[in-house]
């Protein structure tokens, strides 16, 4: 069993429209290095690249659906 790589972030504060915006999601990173033009986090909340401020861990507050999901994230590959 592989643990699949993600990028924990949320949207910079200029871009932030509302709580979900400014809570911390786990974004699982395309296989093959690629940018998409939206990145999904497990919860489904989408980011455009450029908006998004990378943590090193979770700050503020998480997303229970995302962290929750993140924890449980051991893909086969």
């Amino acid at each position: 069993m592989t643990t699949r790589p993600h990028l924990i972030a949320r949207v910079r504060a200029e871009f932030a429209r509302s709580e979900q915006d400014k809570s911390c999601h786990f974004f699982p990173l395309p296989e093959d290095d690629s940018l998409p033009p939206i990145l999904r986090a497990y919860c489904g909340f989408g980011i455009v690249p450029g908006q998004a401020e990378a943590l090193d861990g979770p700050a503020g507050m998480p997303c229970m659906q995302c962290l929750m999901t993140a924890a449980l994230a051991d893909n086969t590959v």
